[in-house]
């Protein structure tokens, strides 16, 4: 009985061990993320997200607006996560990231739904937070 036990509890460990490999490559995606807007470089950034073309532009619109009414980034850090999958034959994982964004004018809170499909994790969505009336 007591190699059962051991063995569900092995299970389960390593379970969670694989859980958590997930969640760091999503990070991965979203330290690549700011460090191309730390470094200005929009062109790559909006490579990391699962959209169409004519998405591109919009997302240049409002990275710059963001940046122009609060500033560039300076430092980032999460502050929440949570994970979904869905098992099947076309099993997928989404992950829902949070971070307070330090930035040169006022802070933002931004958010990331990330989907990862196979082997690739891309942003699906993007939600920026902002206070318009505090400023530094």
């Amino acid at each position: 009985m007591k190699k059962y036990i051991l063995i569900v509890i092995s299970f389960l460990f390593f379970g969670c061990v694989s859980k958590d490999n997930e969640v760091v490559e999503a990070e991965k995606t979203v330290l690549n993320f700011y460090t191309f807007l730390k470094q200005h470089n929009k062109e790559d950034a909006v490579k990391l997200f699962d959209q169409q073309e004519e998405d591109r532009e919009k997302f240049y619109l409002i990275y710059d607006m963001v940046e122009n009414e609060n500033g560039s980034i300076l430092d980032y850090r999460l502050i929440g996560w949570q994970k979904t999958t869905a098992i099947g034959t076309d099993s997928e994982s989404e992950f829902l990231l949070t971070y307070d964004v330090i930035r040169s004018i006022s802070n933002t809170k931004e958010s990331f739904l990330l989907q990862k499909v196979n082997d690739s994790v891309k942003i699906k969505k993007s939600k920026i937070d902002f206070d318009l009336t505090h400023k530094k």
